[in-house]
């Protein structure tokens, strides 16, 4: 490994984690308000994630994870330690996930707007803008159409789902459905994955055949997801929203696929 700046990092290592990394995980992404836990770390592997780590004189300085959906490779949870910024440690941690999955037709990824420029000087391009809501006046709620709750994602979902995105990440939304619930609106094509946390509700993927129909099926799970639950949504101006911060994917190779005119909301999951 190369020494980049002033930080010597002649010595330092990216590695898969290992579970006994995880309690350290879970302190480096607590600063960070990420609320994540062991559990979590646990369950990225489950659903074909892999945790790295960066590692320098016997010390995690920086993390990341890696999703594999098929054609298309994911990159979420890149962190680095505050007091190791700025020595080019996201760089490397980043060059290392774009070399084990240089074999995919696609690498993407979600930013905070604020983060776009490191990944643009990393090469990578941005595809669309999203935005981070939340229900605005949860008093004020007017929905027009019933929602019913299902035991579990059918296979129709799933491949609304592949149609929709074009990623093959049945393994995530399906756990992702099992920890949470599934809404779908009486009479209507689509559904929302809610994920009721006590500490970080969110709503996420949100697909529908009409996009009016759409956007009441998010009002529906932002509601039954409880107060503070958060959505990454394309659509801006909708009235019923806070927009809270603007999210941009950036991609490698082929751009993402995207149907816009079903795709409402995404698996918060992907934002980190």
């Amino acid at each position: 490994m190369r020494s980049t700046g002033t930080r010597d990092l002649t010595n330092m290592e990216i590695r898969e984690a290992d579970p006994k990394d995880f309690p350290e995980l879970v302190l480096l992404t607590e600063k960070e308000g990420w609320n994540y836990n062991e559990d979590d770390f646990h369950w990225f592997s489950k659903v074909g994630g892999k945790t790295l780590v960066a590692i320098n004189e016997d010390e995690i300085i920086g993390m990341v994870t890696v999703f594999d959906y098929g054609g298309a490779g994911w990159i979420s949870n890149l962190l680095v330690k505050p007091r190791e910024r700025g020595h080019g440690i996201g760089g490397e941690i980043l060059s290392e996930c774009k070399r084990r999955l240089e074999s995919k037709a696609t690498i993407a990824l979600f930013s905070y707007e604020r983060s776009t420029d490191f990944y643009e000087a990393n090469g990578f391009r941005i595809d669309i803008e999203a935005y981070l809501v939340s229900l605005k006046d949860r008093d004020g709620i007017r929905r027009g159409k019933e929602f019913v709750i299902e035991a579990e994602l059918e296979e129709s979902m799933l491949q609304m789902d592949r149609e929709c995105f074009g990623y093959e990440r049945h393994m995530v939304i399906g756990e992702l459905a099992k920890r949470g619930a599934v809404l779908k609106l009486e009479g209507y094509d689509g559904f929302a994955i809610v994920r009721k946390d006590p500490v970080e509700p969110s709503v996420g993927p949100v697909i529908s055949g009409e996009i009016g129909a759409g956007n009441e099926l998010l009002l529906a799970s932002l509601e039954f997801a409880g107060p503070n639950a958060k959505a990454v949504v394309l659509e801006e101006g909708l009235g019923f929203l806070n927009y809270e911060e603007r999210i941009r994917r950036l991609y490698l190779g082929a751009p993402p696929k995207i149907d816009r005119s079903r795709a409402v909301a995404f698996a918060g999951l992907e934002l980190g």
